[in-house]
């Protein structure tokens, strides 16, 4: 899979390039005989990276990293840090969510709406979409129903949503007209519930989950192997992959787990599902502890690459739709050989194969321009969009559903045009009263923290 940015970087690996290493470290070698280098952009196993300067892809940076394992765990608590939510951005999701609400109980009173998956769970990327799933009594899903609806109501731009019905979960595909914020909404699937509520439970007992799990996510993210519907690994099963591989390490064991170094932890990842994990005969299970078992006890388990026992229903394999399993594999091979030569080029300076960079992290995982604009443009415009939006009673995700009130006038904007920003406005439906903007105008503004 290629990741494309908009540009290339010399300091940026992409893991899906082809190349020879041990040429790469050959041509490493020879180079340091001349009296002059050149540095350029390479592909994986070429010589170099552009040494010591800073990488304008790891807006997390805000030190000088040691270029050892060190560097590294602090360099993932940073990125972990950037990439948590701001207020601005939970508050303007619950709005989001909001409208959805009122357009579904506006056609249908009796249904009940709740979000799961990584905004529930709080372990969502800034360009994470919002899982959104509605109960109710239906002999079959009103996908193209509500699609219309949230068409008719410009919640969504009708180039952009899409209906998959033929999906193993039928969903509504959909961007937000007004914020940009990507939604995936389903009809009565009962565990994905449940599922966020073991990731929560899980959260609490592995303090370091949070932060392995976001850098892994970004990883994916840029690779284009994160969406399940064509054969991606999700979110749900990348979490439970890093929960068994906490819960099989001795030092979990020996109760030195939360004093671990993250860096120590996200090689031993690659390592362990890049290099050593059996996935021909081996499944996972979270459940009692964690365990690893053989694919031939369940005969239903043996036909996908990965399989990961569902903790609510054994015999399930939740991880059977990512058919895409060996790339991402391989994605963690090279991730690995990359990392464990990185962190330890200072000891060891004959295995070194390229010159210090000023990012160790900031070679694999890559934040776009574009998602650092689209930040920005939050932070700066998120006063107009409160006004235009329904206010929920909190942006902590509570079902109640506040009345909709009579429509007010729009406010000018600044409208997100992918990349660009545009002055411009947005006929709205489900639109939030003035007591609505001013309410959540306020809440914020109070806040010290924005």
């Amino acid at each position: 899979m290629k990741y494309t940015s908009g540009r290339d970087s010399a300091d940026f690996i992409r893991l899906n390039s082809s190349g020879d290493e041990s040429n790469g470290y050959n041509c490493h070698k020879a180079a340091h005989s001349k009296r002059k280098r050149t540095y350029k952009p390479v592909e994986y196993g070429g010589p170099f990276l552009a040494p010591f300067f800073p990488n304008p892809d790891a807006p997390w940076k805000t030190k000088i990293y040691s270029p050892d394992i060190i560097g590294l765990h602090n360099e993932i608590e940073d990125f972990a840090k950037w990439m948590k939510p701001t207020k601005e951005e939970m508050m303007l999701r619950g709005c989001v969510v909001e409208r959805v609400k009122r357009i579904v109980h506006q056609q249908w009173p009796t249904a009940r709406v709740e979000i799961f998956g990584s905004f529930k769970t709080g372990l969502y990327l800034p360009t994470s979409d919002i899982d959104i799933v509605i109960f109710g009594e239906w002999t079959q899903a009103p996908l193209r129903t509500l699609e219309r609806r949230l068409v008719e109501s410009h919640i969504a731009d009708p180039t952009t949503i899409k209906v998959l019905d033929k999906a193993s979960v039928p969903i509504i595909k959909l961007t937000d007209s007004l914020t940009k914020i990507k939604l995936d909404i389903s009809f009565n699937t009962n565990n994905c519930i449940k599922s966020a509520e073991k990731i929560s439970e899980l959260l609490r007992q592995y303090p370091c989950l949070d932060k392995l799990v976001l850098v892994l996510k970004q990883f994916l993210l840029q690779r284009h192997l994160n969406e399940v519907f064509v054969g991606g690994l999700g979110s749900y099963c990348l979490t439970l992959m890093v929960v068994a591989k906490l819960q099989s390490c001795p030092r979990r064991r020996r109760g030195r787990l939360e004093e671990e170094n993250l860096g120590v932890l996200l090689i031993e990842f690659f390592e362990f599902y890049g290099i050593r994990f059996n996935y021909n005969n081996t499944g996972i299970r979270i459940a009692d502890g964690g365990s690893f078992f053989n694919k031939s006890e369940n005969a239903e388990m043996r036909g996908s690459m990965l399989c990961i026992e569902d903790p609510f229903q054994p015999g399930n394999d939740i991880a059977r739709a990512s058919y895409s399993m060996f790339i991402v594999k391989e994605a963690f091979k090279l991730a690995y050989t990359w990392l464990k030569r990185a962190v330890i080029a200072p000891s060891k300076p004959c295995e070194q194969v390229f010159p210090l960079t000023d990012s160790i992290l900031g070679t694999l995982v890559k934040v776009d321009k574009v998602i650092v604009e689209y930040r920005h443009w939050i932070k700066n415009n998120w006063i107009y969009m409160a006004k235009m939006l329904p206010h929920p009673e909190s942006y902590t995700h509570d079902d109640s559903i506040a009345t909709p009130s009579a429509r007010r006038d729009k406010p000018k904007k600044d409208a997100w045009q992918g990349g660009e920003l545009s002055d411009g406005t947005t006929d709205q439906s489900a639109e939030a009263s003035s007591e609505d903007g001013d309410r959540l105008t306020d809440e914020l503004t109070s806040d010290s923290s924005v």
